[in-house]
């Protein structure tokens, strides 16, 4: 039985493999993906405090030195922030930078007589724009204004103490003993969220591999179909059972192959570390294989038109993979997202991958994640013998 399954698994395999365009799906756009998704999400995480981001900020009225000298504070203040920042004026402007200020993808706007205004207890208007979104939006934002409640408490406590403001003045308030100091623990380990190439190389790969096997594998099945191939594969010596199983384990073949690619690929040209559990993520990457295989056949075999096999295909792997984040991290997705991943075995997989290159999780930690995709592989293939059709 085994000889004749491979003989079957083979001869799909190297069928498949004459089809032009499925060659350029398997070694060509996964690169393009890759780098594109990888170059385009490289923010969407946005969780690491310790990121410098530059800022210009432009200060009027350079000739008060009072002006002056609270700019340069709030400087300072933006600078504890973790922001870089650049300054602009009417005089510095004009000197050859960089970047000009309308450049920068995060500006800060400083009004005139903004010392005069302070003691005049009038409103200050600070403006700030950013092209930032997101994650990284909110948290710029709020490092900007704990930066200037920052500065105007330092200008209150100057005037508490009937001090001229003058930059040492200043420097003598930084310097000052904090009379609150606030113990800091862990509470567990960090996580940082995977993003850019580290979230899009692992995740388009895993969406690839689905639409690889349920738009070239199924339609090659109805096509046979179609053109009564199977019909006369069954007048053969080859068992019903042997024609199903060599059917799926040749669609296995051609998504193994997607997937030592893209492992490949991601480790070469995007050095990608797949870990120190790699055994493990392999396993779970050829559980999902034999899954989107099982599946295949499955559409394959009751599809009605080569239409119907291309819009199945592709909404639903585009649809799985947007859901179970192998766009973006789910982790920063809204809680009705996660909640929903936990339903889809993109999101099985996708979670088992980031616990175990990216959390510092252990095999016994995605253990449900390879018993459900299992259960479900052997439900696919089940299917897939009972629907089954030469015709």
């Amino acid at each position: 039985m085994f000889k004749n399954l491979l003989f079957v698994a083979k001869k799909d395999f190297y069928y498949s493999l004459k089809e032009k365009t499925l060659l350029v799906w398997l070694f060509i756009m996964p690169i393009v993906f890759f780098g594109f998704i990888g170059s385009t999400t490289g923010g969407f995480a946005g969780n690491n405090s310790n990121t410098v981001v530059n800022i210009a900020l432009w200060e009027n009225n350079v000739d008060d030195v009072k002006n002056i000298e609270l700019a340069k504070q709030i400087v300072y203040r933006l600078t504890q922030e973790k922001f870089n920042v650049v300054v602009f004026n009417n005089v510095n402007d004009k000197k050859d930078k960089k970047f000009h200020f309308k450049d920068y993808t995060r500006r800060l706007w400083l009004p005139e007589n903004i010392q005069t205004k302070l003691d005049n207890d009038e409103q200050i208007e600070i403006i700030y724009a950013s092209k930032a979104s997101g994650v990284m939006q909110d948290r710029d934002r709020f490092s900007i204004e704990k930066a200037l409640y920052q500065t105007l408490g330092d200008v209150l406590v100057l005037k508490k103490l009937k001090t001229n403001l003058k930059s040492s003045s200043f420097e003598t308030i930084n310097k000052f003993k904090k009379n609150i100091n606030v113990k800091v623990s862990s509470a567990g380990e960090k996580l940082d969220i995977p993003s850019g190439f580290n979230q899009a190389v692992p995740g388009i790969l895993v969406m690839f591999i689905m639409m690889i096997a349920l738009s070239s594998g199924a339609l090659s099945l109805f096509l046979e179909r179609q053109s009564g191939v199977l019909k006369r594969l069954a007048a053969t010596p080859l068992t019903r059972q042997e024609i199903i199983l060599g059917k799926w384990l040749g669609k296995w073949f051609i998504t193994i192959l997607q997937l030592v690619y893209g492992m490949i690929i991601g480790w070469l040209l995007f050095k990608i570390h797949w870990g120190s559990h790699i055994l493990a993520i392999v396993m779970i990457m050829l559980i999902w294989a034999a899954f989107n295989s099982a599946l295949a056949v499955l559409l394959g075999s009751i599809a009605q038109s080569e239409g119907q096999v291309s819009a199945v295909a592709t909404i639903s792997s585009l649809l799985l993979a947007a859901l179970g984040g192998c766009w973006w991290p789910i982790e920063i997705t809204p809680e009705w997202m996660q909640i929903l991943a936990n339903y889809l075995p993109t999101g099985w997989v996708m979670d088992a991958l980031h616990k175990l290159m990216y959390f510092g999780g252990q095999i016994q930690d995605v253990a449900f994640h390879i018993v459900a995709l299992i259960v479900v592989s052997f439900i696919g293939i089940k299917m897939a013998f009972s629907w089954f059709k030469f015709s």
